[in-house]
């Protein structure tokens, strides 16, 4: 009876105990779900780069972010993937549990290669665009603002880029269109400045030749003698000679120069029928005069002219006014005399 009533006794006591260790544990357990969290630790290189809730679902971002090809991209590689660890934390803000923000980590990292269209101009790429229909447009506008003569060697290639190594804005049409154009305008500018060296290379090979032909038929006796007295007369009154006949750094000068202001009366050297009048290249406005026997005189760079072809004319007449037309820097007259179409110096004979 005794054994039985303490039996009861201490059951009724370890009963008693232990609800109190069950409160407590609870007591315990709710502290520790109130302050630590169960969370996966997220590594990457040995660096943590976040905390995930579920790994799972963090693999299933990462596969699906693998599988993307989404537009221009050929490949994503991911050459180390993270490792997870289960942690209880504590003081871990929401926004670094988010699976996003560990996923854009790992996207920095990743390799991702993209297909894009190379435009090359002679062999080297000018820039980069994501179709061949945008680098075929670039390629057309450029061709059409530039003039036929110029020879442009511009293709299309298709290129596998790294797009860390690619800007966005580096593959719009807009700044393809800036870059291409900047370097092909160098190209025709070389290309004009060569034609222009090989017109003036040109005119110096004609002139020289003119001036050996004068040289010759002057020593054949084929030139009138000079007369200083005055077969001829000078153009212009009161101008100043700027340029003589003869040699000089930029090939030979066929004429004398006389500079005078603009719109001054330029006067008939001598009486004859005039053979032309207008424009003529360099010469800009010009009037020649055939006085017969061989003998003719070219006024240039005229900004008037007051007679026309087969009109006769008097020596002294008003048949232009000086001008600065053609290849001119400045108001005068370019003045020569031609016998038998070899020019001569005009000082010698006005």
């Amino acid at each position: 009876m005794f054994i039985s009533k303490c039996l009861k006794y201490y059951t009724k006591r370890l009963l008693k105990f232990s609800s109190i260790i069950a409160v407590g544990l609870l007591i315990i357990a709710g502290f520790i779900y109130i302050k630590y969290k169960p969370l996966y630790k997220v590594t990457l290189n040995g660096e943590v780069i976040g905390y995930v809730e579920s790994k799972e679902l963090m693999q299933e971002k990462i596969e699906n972010f693998k599988n993307n090809m989404e537009g221009n991209i050929t490949s994503i590689t991911i050459e180390d993937m993270p490792q997870y660890e289960l942690e209880l934390t504590s003081g871990i803000k929401e926004s670094d549990t988010k699976e996003e923000m560990v996923l854009a980590t790992i996207k920095e990292n990743a390799t991702i290669m993209c297909k894009v269209y190379a435009i090359k101009l002679d062999g080297n790429i000018e820039a980069l665009v994501e179709s061949k229909e945008e680098a075929e447009e670039v390629i057309n506008e450029i061709k059409s603002n530039v003039t036929s003569e110029v020879t442009l060697n511009l293709e299309i290639e298709e290129e596998e880029k790294n797009k860390k190594e690619i800007n966005e804005n580096d593959t719009t049409i807009e700044v393809a269109k800036i870059n291409v154009n900047k370097d092909v305008q160098v190209k025709v500018e070389d290309f004009e400045r060569k034609q222009a060296e090989s017109r003036a290379a040109e005119n110096r090979r004609k002139q020289e030749e003119a001036s050996q032909k004068a040289a010759a038929s002057t020593k054949k006796g084929d030139s009138a003698p000079v007369q200083s007295s005055g077969t001829f007369m000078r153009p212009v009154n009161g101008a100043k000679i700027t340029s003589k006949y003869g040699p000089r750094s930029s090939g030979f000068h066929t004429g004398t120069d006389f500079a005078i202001a603009q719109g001054t009366p330029i006067y008939a050297s001598a009486s004859g029928t005039v053979k032309f009048a207008g424009r003529k290249g360099g010469y800009g406005n010009l009037v020649i005069i055939d006085h017969g026997n061989g003998y003719q005189t070219y006024y240039a760079h005229c900004s008037a002219l007051y007679v026309s072809a087969g009109q006769k004319v008097s020596k002294g007449e008003n048949i232009a006014a000086v001008g600065s037309t053609g290849n001119s820097t400045g108001p005068h007259v370019h003045f020569e005399i031609r016998y038998n179409g070899n020019t001569l110096n005009p000082e010698k004979y006005v």
